[in-house]
């Protein structure tokens, strides 16, 4: 990394960033920080400058080879998958500084068959809000980690990943936990999502979109359901307002940064529910 000297110090969300400064940085903001700067400063950049459209700028990539540099200078391993996407676009933004001509091989998407249409249709058309659930049947851990899975998986701004889980099956633990609908813990168990504030105040996220932090949380709860219907379980979306978001945190003992979305429940259906409909798209639509 012998142009890091070329990148002594970067600017973002109005802070300046150094070398002194990072190696003193919290480690969950350090890693997103990585990942931040991947999207911003590579993955969005890469392809207007390979299309001809944007000039590369003489440190492309470099803010990226810094951060990683400090993070394994104190002595963390970078084997993550985060870390490995990230690599790739240093990679090719290293070639491109060095005047190489790079092409990025990933398979552009293509239509699903009959077949997997119909079932991606199935889940979306037919998952529905269950509020009652099969008494004293538990649900597998291994169901529980597929569900935690499918929020992971889901879409984050800016790669900041900042969705986090708590998993309830106490029945005490579980009162801390204001509803509208009334839960049972003998049928179903908790999925509590919130997210780390500390992430966006250190990208600056926190002043311009912090409304972003709730879009996370809600995509992260929407694929949830969707696996948890897929396994043949029934899960419902639940809200909260601040005051219980904020007595919960405070009951459970959750650090100041970490913050209450929503939470879902989820248990095994004890009885069929009539699946609500929308309206024509004809009238959701405003202009076309």
């Amino acid at each position: 990394m012998a142009n890091l000297d070329r990148v002594t110090v970067f600017r973002i969300g109005g802070d300046d960033y150094t070398r002194a400064d990072l190696m003193k940085m919290e480690l969950v903001c350090l890693r997103a920080l990585f990942r931040e700067r991947v999207h911003h400063t590579i993955e969005v950049e890469i392809y207007p400058i390979l299309l001809g459209r944007k000039k590369m700028p003489s440190n492309f990539g470099l803010q990226t080879e810094l951060i990683l540099d400090v993070w394994k200078a104190r002595g963390f391993a970078d084997d993550g998958e985060d870390f490995q996407w990230g690599k790739k676009y240093m990679e090719l933004a290293a070639k491109m500084r060095a005047g190489e001509k790079v092409e990025i091989e990933e398979a552009l998407p293509t239509p699903f068959t009959d077949e997997e249409m119909a079932v991606v249709c199935k889940l979306f058309w037919e998952r529905r809000s269950v509020r009652d659930w099969v008494p004293d049947k538990p649900v597998p851990d291994a169901m529980i980690e597929q569900i935690l899975e499918a929020g992971r998986a889901a879409p984050t701004g800016c790669n900041l990943d900042i969705v986090r889980f708590i998993v309830i099956k106490d029945t005490k633990e579980a009162k801390m936990v204001w509803s509208d609908i009334p839960t049972h813990m003998d049928q179903c168990a908790l999925i509590i999502i919130c997210y780390d504030t500390r992430v966006y105040e250190t990208v600056g996220h926190h002043k311009l979109v912090p409304h972003n932090m709730l879009f996370d949380a809600a995509a992260a709860a929407d694929h949830m359901c969707l696996m948890a219907h897929a396994l043949g379980l029934g899960a419902v979306w639940l809200s909260c307002t601040e005051k219980t978001a904020n007595t919960f945190k405070k009951k459970y003992g959750l650090p100041e940064y970490i913050n209450q979305a929503l939470h879902i429940a989820v248990g095994w259906t004890a009885i069929g529910s009539i699946k609500s409909l929308r309206m024509p798209l004809s009238e959701m639509m405003i202009t076309r």
